[in-house]
């Protein structure tokens, strides 16, 4: 049932037990004549001009805030409530996924506050089929761009050099809902009017199937005007040189990226991302000045679900690296990526035909600016 119903619903028992009889009573009373059939007609009507009186007050108090249903939608599409008079909801239209295809789209937006939001809570929403959803803040604009309300449908949404420097705010890989609390006296801080692009890729074929169709929500909780916070800041980072090609018995790769510039930072969540060949993601910290690899801090054996690790508290000293390593299963005999390339899958975006090996790391202080290693 809907936030919206069951509130009404609730409100609707609490109405009859203030009236003293339940439905059935009422009923019962009108079959059997008791207090005549005159006052109970009337208590009827009385009963239920009060309860109509008040389903339509639950309506515009219960449902509040809940966006009317598309044309088309789904009861199976994802919601999220009003996230409050400091927080604002991004989201996508209805995505249609023919099969056999996938789509990866960017809808442009701007934080609808002319003041600093201090963001303590992130919830992400997506329907069944979703390969991704990353929100990204618009830095370089090199071939891809919209105003606010706009979106690119696949074309130049496809491209990772477009978005090279654009710092990653928030990611999910799971259909349903990932709900985070940022640990107290941290916040995502977003400027005024930022304009901010969110990026969903959906997948209807062999890898993973929708159902219906695509649709993705972000919902944005900010704290009040003035709230003291330390900056929450984010890595992304790729590994494009990967080729999982016919032959390789334990394909393998590893990469690292500067964290720790200008002190040192505390971890507090991370993510692997890979497509289906994917095997094992792992993530530690990486000591600059040795080559030594640091305590592992994020797993992964799931390509399709990948866990979101928050809850972290991993301390990365000053110069220091993550290191991220992606392992993938063998090719079988018939498997091939790009007949161009010997078959092998190498780099992009595309589910069926080739890899992915990419980290997402959140952590504190965020220092002069995000990270991003492509």
């Amino acid at each position: 049932m809907p936030a919206c119903a069951t509130k009404i619903a609730a409100r609707l028992r609490r109405a009859l037990r203030f009236l003293g009889k339940t439905v059935e009573g009422i009923l019962f009373a009108r079959q059997t004549g008791h207090d005549g059939p005159t006052k109970g007609m009337k208590m009827r009507g009385r009963n239920w001009t009060f309860l109509s009186a008040l389903a339509a007050a639950s309506l515009a108090a219960g449902c509040a805030g809940e966006s009317t249903p598309e044309p088309g939608s789904s009861p199976q599409d994802v919601t999220l409530p009003d996230p409050g008079p400091d927080g604002f909801q991004i989201g996508t239209d209805m995505i249609d996924v023919p099969a056999g295809a996938e789509t990866q789209q960017c809808y442009f937006f701007e934080v609808p506050f002319d003041r600093p939001v201090d963001v303590h809570r992130i919830t992400l929403a997506q329907n069944t089929g979703s390969h991704h959803m990353n929100v990204f803040r618009v830095k370089s604009v090199v071939a891809l761009d919209g105003a606010p309300g706009d979106v690119v449908k696949d074309g130049e949404c496809w491209k990772g050099p477009n978005w090279a420097d654009w710092p990653i705010v928030a990611n999910s890989q799971s259909s349903g809902e990932e709900d985070w609390e940022l640990p107290e006296g941290v916040a995502l801080k977003l400027a005024p009017r930022e304009k901010l692009m969110l990026q969903s890729h959906y997948v209807n074929a062999t890898t993973q199937t929708t159902p219906t169709h695509g649709k993705g929500l972000v919902n944005f909780y900010g704290l009040p005007e003035g709230s003291q916070t330390e900056e929450l800041g984010t890595l992304f980072a790729t590994n494009q040189l990967i080729e999982i090609c016919p032959g390789n018995p334990a394909p393998q790769f590893s990469s690292t990226c500067p964290l720790a510039k200008e002190g040192p930072i505390t971890v507090i969540a991370a993510a692997g991302h890979f497509h289906s060949r994917g095997k094992r993601f792992t993530m530690n910290s990486y000591s600059s000045t040795t080559g030594a690899a640091g305590e592992q801090f994020y797993e992964s054996t799931a390509w399709d679900e990948p866990p979101f690790a928050r809850g972290m508290s991993v301390q990365i000293p000053m110069g220091d690296q993550i290191q991220w390593t992606c392992e993938y299963t063998p090719l079988t005999e018939g498997q091939c990526g790009d007949p161009a390339k010997n078959c092998c899958y190498t780099f992009g975006g595309l589910v069926e035909t080739q890899e992915h090996c990419n980290a997402f790391v959140y952590y504190y202080p965020r220092g002069s600016t995000d990270r991003n290693c492509f």
